[in-house]
C-alpha cells in the first residue's frame, strides 16, 4: 500500500534487503488525489490507512528476522497534520493524541516529519507455526524527536473479549479504572503463571534473625506483627516533599491497637493503596512508613534486612506512581478522578482504530517515581505489580506477561506482545527495525556473570535520586541480598568483598560530591574509597570489551591485585586473599559463555556464573547488612605525583551518555618541575573542578595491574600497540591531616581495638579519583608506603 509523492530519499534500486520502506517511492505508486475536505481523509490516508480492514492486522506467519508484510508510511509533517485535522479524521486523531502529551512542543516543530511503521505485536505459545499480530506505531520520523510526542500505536478496536479480540483494542471507561479487570490480571497470574511469577512457600522471619515483620491490618486497621507473614500487598510509592505519617517509638504501642491507624492522617497515596489492596482481597499490606519505625535505628537494621524478602513475596505490589509526593494518590480508584480519554477513528463500517496508551515501560519510566532510589529496588525486587499512572490509568506486569487497559492480551499462551518489547522503528533500509524482549525488571541470575549484573545495578541505582545521604547503601542492600543469597558473596560498604580489587575501580558518570557528615560521629556516612561514600551516579567500565587488544576470555583476569590490601574493622586485619586456582573440594568449574567468556559453576549448576572461584568467606549474621559499620582498607603500596593536563588520546571521552567526560576527563602527565615536554602517561576522570588545579602536582596510588586502556581513554589504533599489562589502576588520593585526622582517630578509637598497632606509621587518605597510567611512568620511582582509606 505504497503512498506516492513521498520524498525520494533513496533509491529502492540500491536496497541491499529488498524490503520497502517509507523513505523512499516506487514506480508502481498511484498519485495522491486531490484534496478535498467534504471527504473523511486527506490525500495521503486515503491511499494508506483508509485502505485497511481488521486483517490487515494479521495474524501472519512469523519468521526468524521477518519483516513485517505491509510497507511503512509517511505522513507528511506535523504542520500538515494541524493543518488537515478539521477534516481529516485520522489527522485529527493525530493531532488530538498530540496534544494531550504533556510533553509536547509542536509550536516549535511544525516542520517535523511523521511516519507509521509496521510492528509486530501478540505472538502466542502454541504449536505449529507461529502466527502474529501487527501495531501501526506513529512516530515522530528522527530519533531523539520523542520530545515532540509520545509515540503510540494503533489498532482495531472490538466491542468485548473473546479468543478472535486478543492483541486488538478494548474500550475504557473515562473517569475510573476497572477495578474488576485488575482482579482478573492478579487471578489470572496466580493460575496460569503459579510459581514462576511468585514462590507462595510460607517464610519465617527468623531465617533472617528478626523476630517479627509489621504489617497493617485492612480488617481492623492496626499494626500486627507476625513471624510467618500471611499473603499481603506491598506499597511502593513516592515520599515527596508532602508531610508523610510515620511510626514511632512514641506511638507504635497506639498504633498496634484495633483501629488504632490514624487513617485521614496517613498521605492519600497510601489510603488509596489500602482501600485498592482491600477492594483486591487482601486483608494486610505493607507500607515501609508504617511498618518500620522511622527513629529507631536498630528497627531499621533488622527490617530492611528482610527487604529482598519483603517486596519479592508480596502477592502485589502496588506502585503508585502517580505523581511526585505521597498525596498523589491513584487516580480513577474512585468514580470521576480520572479524565482519561479514547481517541478512535472509524475507517469503515467494520473497522476502528484506536490509539492505544504508551506500554508500561515507557510510562513507567516517564514518572518521578522511576526516579527516586528506594523505589529501584522495589520494583527489582517485586515479581507482581500493578501501576498507577498519572492519567489515571492502571497496567499489571510479572514476570511472563504485561497487560493493560486499553488491549486484549490476557491468554495462557502468552508468549510475547509489543509491550514486552523494545522495538526500534524501520526509518530506513539503512537502518532497519528490530525487537528485543525487554523482560521484567528483576536482578538476573541466571547465565549473567554477576561481575556484570553488578555493575549494571549499580550504575542504574546510583542515577537516581535519594533524599537522605545516609540511605545511599540501605536504598540497594535488598538487591545486593539477591547476591548474597544466590552466590554466597559478601560485600563491603556496598563492594562485593571477593572482586575487591575491580570493584573499586568505578568511575563517576556526572557531577558527584563527598557524602555529608554524620551529625552523631562528625565523619561521612560511608568511606571515599567506595560509590557509597560519594552522590551523584557512577559506573563501570564495559568488562567485555577490549578495545582492539586481544580478547582476554577470563574476564575478571584484567585486574591483577597490587600492593598488600586488607580490610580494618572491629576484628583483626584481615587481607584479602590473591586469586588462586579453582577449589576442587567446593566443585568449582570452568564453563565456557559465548558472550562473556570463561566463568565459573558450582556444584553443577551451569546456568549460574561465578565471575571467579572463591572460598565464601564466614560472617557473622550481625555484621552482614548493617549500614555505617566502620570498615577502611589498609593498603601498602606504591606514591607518586603526576599533573592533570588537557591532553587525552579517544574522541569518545566527551560521548553524551556520560555527561562528566565533556570536560571531566584529564590526562595525566609528569609533575613540575620537569623540563621539555611532558609526555602523555594515562588519563582520569574528575570533577571539572579540577581545571583551576591543573597548575599543581597530585599524589597518586598504585591499586592493581591493569589489562589496558578502554575506549573512552586510548583510541583503538593506540590502545592495539599496547601490551597487556603495561597499564597500572591508580587512585588520586587526598592526605587527611590536622584536626580532620585528630577527628578521624577520635572516633574510630572507640570503634576499634589495637588501634594504635592498626594506625601507627599509616598515612590516612580519601579517594578523589580512580584513572589509569603507563607502567613505565613510574620507573625508577620505588616509594613504598602504608595507608589508611577511609
Amino acid at each position: 500500500m505504497p503512498v506516492a509523492g513521498e520524498p525520494l530519499l533513496d533509491d529502492a534500486s540500491n536496497d541491499p534487503t529488498h524490503k520497502t520502506r517509507w523513505s523512499y517511492t516506487s514506480p508502481t505508486d498511484l498519485p495522491l488525489p486531490d484534496e478535498d475536505p467534504t471527504q473523511k481523509f486527506c490525500p495521503r490516508h486515503a491511499t494508506t490507512i483508509a485502505r485497511l480492514n481488521r486483517s490487515s492486522f494479521g495474524p501472519y506467519p512469523v519468521g526468524v528476522d521477518s519483516a513485517t508484510p505491509h510497507r511503512d508510511w509517511h505522513f507528511g509533517n506535523l504542520d500538515y497534520i494541524l493543518s488537515h485535522r478539521s477534516w481529516c479524521q485520522v489527522c485529527g486523531l493525530i493531532a488530538d493524541v498530540i496534544n494531550e502529551d504533556p510533553a509536547n512542543s509542536m509550536l516549535e516543530r511544525n516542520n517535523a516529519e511523521i511516519i507509521a511503521c509496521w510492528i509486530w505485536d501478540g505472538v502466542l505459545n502454541r504449536s505449529g507455526d507461529e502466527m502474529g499480530t501487527l501495531r501501526l506505531r506513529v512516530a515522530p520520523e528522527m530519533v531523539g524527536w520523542e520530545d515532540l510526542f509520545e509515540p503510540f500505536d494503533l489498532v482495531p478496536l472490538v466491542d468485548s473479549g473473546t479468543n478472535d479480540s486478543l492483541f486488538l483494542g478494548r474500550n475504557i471507561e473515562e473517569d475510573q479504572f476497572d477495578l474488576e479487570l485488575v482482579k482478573v490480571w492478579t487471578k489470572r497470574c496466580a493460575e496460569w503463571h503459579g510459581s514462576e511469577c511468585l514462590d507462595t512457600t510460607p517464610w519465617q522471619t527468623s531465617h533472617f534473625g528478626v523476630p517479627f515483620i509489621r504489617m497493617i491490618s485492612l480488617t481492623d486497621y492496626n499494626l500486627i506483627e507476625s513471624s510467618c507473614p500471611l499473603p499481603y500487598a506491598a506499597l511502593s510509592y513516592v515520599w515527596g516533599t508532602s508531610p508523610v505519617f510515620k511510626t514511632l517509638q512514641s506511638n507504635v504501642k497506639d498504633l498496634m491497637q484495633p483501629q488504632g491507624l490514624p487513617l485521614p492522617s496517613l498521605p492519600k497515596s497510601i489510603r488509596d493503596a489500602m482501600v485498592l489492596a482491600r477492594d483486591l482481597g487482601f486483608q494486610y499490606i505493607w507500607i515501609d512508613s508504617i511498618c518500620i519505625i522511622q527513629d529507631s535505628g536498630d528497627d531499621k537494621v533488622q527490617q530492611l534486612r528482610m527487604m529482598d524478602s519483603i517486596y519479592s513475596r508480596a502477592s502485589l505490589t502496588i506502585v503508585a506512581a502517580a505523581g511526585a509526593h505521597a498525596n498523589a494518590g491513584i487516580p480513577g480508584l474512585q468514580p470521576a478522578t480520572r479524565s482519561r480519554k479514547q481517541h478512535t477513528v472509524q475507517i469503515s463500517k467494520d473497522l476502528t482504530l484506536v490509539a492505544l496508551n504508551p506500554d508500561t515501560h515507557r510510562k513507567a519510566t516517564a514518572t518521578t517515581w522511576n526516579t527516586r532510589g528506594w523505589t529501584y529496588q522495589e520494583r527489582l525486587l517485586s515479581k507482581r505489580c500493578v501501576f498507577s499512572f498519572p492519567d489515571g490509568s492502571v497496567s499489571f506486569q510479572c514476570s511472563k506477561a504485561v497487560w493493560g487497559e486499553d488491549y486484549y492480551a490476557e491468554t495462557p499462551d502468552l508468549k510475547r506482545c509489543a509491550p514486552m518489547m523494545d522495538i526500534s522503528l524501520n526509518r530506513s533500509w539503512m537502518a532497519p527495525g528490530y525487537a528485543n524482549e525487554r523482560g521484567a525488571p528483576t536482578v538476573h541470575i541466571t547465565n549473567t556473570p554477576y561481575l556484570q549484573e553488578y555493575c549494571r545495578l549499580v550504575e542504574e541505582y546510583t542515577g537516581r535520586d535519594l533524599s537522605y545521604p545516609s540511605d545511599r547503601l540501605p536504598g540497594i542492600n535488598g538487591v545486593l541480598d539477591v547476591f548474597r543469597r544466590e552466590f554466597g558473596l559478601q560485600f563491603l560498604h556496598g563492594l562485593p568483598e571477593v572482586l575487591i580489587h575491580m570493584a573499586l575501580l568505578w568511575q563517576p558518570r556526572n557531577k558527584m560530591k563527598r557524602v555529608p557528615k554524620d551529625p552523631k560521629t562528625g565523619l561521612p556516612f560511608f568511606p571515599s574509597w567506595s560509590w557509597t561514600g560519594w552522590t551523584g551516579p557512577v559506573g563501570y567500565e564495559n568488562w567485555d570489551a577490549f578495545n582492539s587488544m586481544p580478547d582476554l576470555e577470563d574476564r575478571a583476569k584484567r585486574v591483577i591485585p597490587f600492593g598488600k590490601l586488607a580490610k580494618m574493622g572491629s576484628r583483626d586485619l584481615e587481607y584479602f586473599p590473591l586469586p588462586t586456582e579453582l577449589q576442587s573440594s567446593l566443585n568449582w568449574s570452568k564453563i565456557s559463555t559465548t558472550r562473556h567468556g570463561t566463568c565459573y559453576a558450582l556444584d553443577d549448576n551451569a546456568n549460574r556464573y561465578h565471575s571467579i572461584p572463591y572460598i565464601a568467606p564466614s560472617t557473622r549474621p550481625d555484621e552482614v547488612k548493617t549500614f555505617g559499620q566502620p570498615l577502611w582498607l589498609s593498603l601498602r603500596t606504591r606514591v607518586a605525583r603526576f599533573r592533570l593536563t588537557n591532553l587525552v588520546l579517544s574522541s569518545d571521552f566527551n560521548k553524551e551518555d556520560f555527561p562528566i567526560e565533556k570536560r571531566g576527563r584529564f590526562g595525566l602527565s609528569l609533575p613540575s618541575p620537569s623540563t621539555g615536554d611532558r609526555p602523555w602517561l594515562g588519563t582520569i576522570l574528575l570533577s571539572v573542578q579540577y581545571h583551576a588545579k591543573m597548575t599543581q602536582d597530585h599524589e597518586f596510588i598504585i591499586l592493581s595491574e591493569s589489562y589496558g586502556f578502554d575506549r573512552q581513554e586510548m583510541a583503538p589504533a593506540a590502545a592495539m600497540k599496547m601490551k597487556p599489562f603495561e597499564v597500572y589502576d591508580v587512585m588520586m588520593i587526598r592526605r587527611v591531616v590536622g584536626e580532620e585526622l585528630a577527628q578521624y582517630k577520635s572516633q574510630l578509637a572507640a570503634e576499634t581495638a589495637h588501634m594504635d598497632k592498626w594506625f601507627d606509621g599509616k598515612s590516612f587518605v580519601e579517594r578523589i579519583g580512580v584513572g589509569r597510567v603507563v607502567k613505565s611512568a613510574w620507573d625508577g620511582d620505588d616509594n613504598w608506603e602504608d595507608f589508611v582509606l577511609i
